[in-house]
């Protein structure tokens, strides 16, 4: 993960990755079909730390859904291109189940859809929205934001805070309800 940090997820090559963990390429190609495959293991620690802090969830899905943006907000801090990488991978069309990556249950995308599906058993999410689309908003969404936020800590900090509400309340102003008044 440093080296990506360092060099980008994209040019660091699996001789780099080897060298730098001091493991014969062969060793790696047992443990790893591809340098991707890496980032679903980054994907399943980032799901577990999340699913622990979630684990006895008692706030509202509000305080859980900025749990969500405030942790992919810090990784994106501390490694934008392998965060950038792993969303790309996440968000990448669906494989045949056949070939579904190992874990898929516990990574961040099922991590946003138990959210989700808790908001809407509460009550506090619309339940018209499939879960599993939810998730895919909230990762694109987080994708697109924390890759236009500017380097300032406050201007990413507004940028979460945008992106929470743009999720959680959409792009549609409520019109003022009309008080009656007796005459």
């Amino acid at each position: 993960m440093e080296l990506f940090s360092a060099r980008g997820f994209d040019t660091v090559t699996v001789e780099q990755v080897c060298a730098a963990a001091d493991v014969a390429k062969g060793t790696f190609f047992l443990h790893f079909p591809s340098k991707a495959a890496l980032l679903f293991d980054w994907n399943r620690e980032l799901a577990a730390e999340l699913a622990e802090r979630l684990h006895e969830p008692r706030g509202s899905s509000l305080s859980e859904y900025r749990m969500l943006v405030e942790h992919l907000g810090e990784q994106w801090q501390r490694r934008p291109d392998a965060t950038r990488a792993l969303l790309r991978e996440l968000l990448a069309p669906p494989v045949p189940e056949a070939t579904a990556r190992p874990g898929a249950d516990r990574d961040l995308w099922a991590v946003v859809e138990a959210v989700v599906r808790r908001g809407q058993q509460r009550g506090e999410l619309r339940r018209n929205v499939p879960a599993r689309l939810a998730a895919l908003a909230f990762l694109a969404t987080c994708a697109a934001a924390f890759a236009s936020a500017s380097g300032s800590k406050a201007a990413q900090e507004q940028v979460r805070n945008d992106l929470l509400h743009a999720l959680l309340h959409g792009l549609h102003e409520p019109k003022p309800r009309l008080k009656w008044r007796p005459s």
